[in-house]
């Protein structure tokens, strides 16, 4: 039915929300910031551009600051990637679309390198053909671009796509690409429900199989 499926990683394909809370804050704490409570970080950070959000979260901050910050964040989270956990049979999903012929991206608004890193980590990154990150872009999730980049790079229309995330941000980029979206219950997203209207809802990404 569907000839692509694209993901977003963090909370999608990949459990990461301790490692980027506790990456994050780590970074604050070098750079004399105050450290995030889990539901400020939950609410208004996990899924969304980090660089859009930041004065809001810890006061005035130059562009200096930013970058060194980001930097800081990055590092941390890569020094401590051996603690990404990958979710119940995702693995075997994207082995069972790929063999079915699907086309296979991921779309994150995190760097690529670390797109990649993780993606590697966790031992699935062969079944991607595009990785979209945040450098790809010049308007990020909950804009289309990110999820029309992938699928032009694929050669197919919105309406021969299916687009699975786990935040708000998703759900709206996919709906606004005029994708089918999909949101995976993952443990801290079940308010989405209540903001954003998906397509189809899913506990499971074995879930997924039943859209081919």
């Amino acid at each position: 039915m569907y000839s692509a499926f694209l993901f977003d990683m963090d909370g999608t394909l990949v459990d990461t929300f301790m490692l980027i809370y506790d990456s994050f804050n780590n970074a604050l704490d070098e750079n004399g910031r105050p450290q995030l409570s889990k539901t400020d970080f939950k609410e208004k950070l996990f899924g969304k551009p980090v660089d859009d959000t930041l004065e809001d979260l810890i006061g005035e901050i130059d562009a200096a600051g930013i970058s060194k910050l980001l930097k800081d964040f990055e590092r941390h989270w890569l020094k401590n990637l051996d603690q990404v956990k990958i979710f119940k049979d995702v693995a075997l999903t994207l082995k069972h679309l790929k063999d079915k012929g699907v086309k296979l991206g991921v779309v994150s608004t995190s760097p690529r390198d670390v797109i990649d890193l993780t993606l590697r980590e966790v031992g699935i990154r062969s079944f991607f053909d595009v990785i979209i990150g945040e450098e790809d872009v010049e308007n990020k999730k909950p804009h289309h671009e990110p999820i029309t980049t992938a699928l032009d790079q694929f050669r197919v229309p919105p309406e021969g796509a299916v687009f699975v995330g786990d935040t708000i941000y998703d759900i709206q980029a996919g709906n606004n690409a005029g994708c089918c979206t999909v949101l995976l219950l993952n443990g801290h997203n079940e308010d989405v429900l209540e903001r954003e209207k998906p397509n189809v809802v899913i506990d499971n990404m074995r879930e997924l199989l039943d859209l081919t």
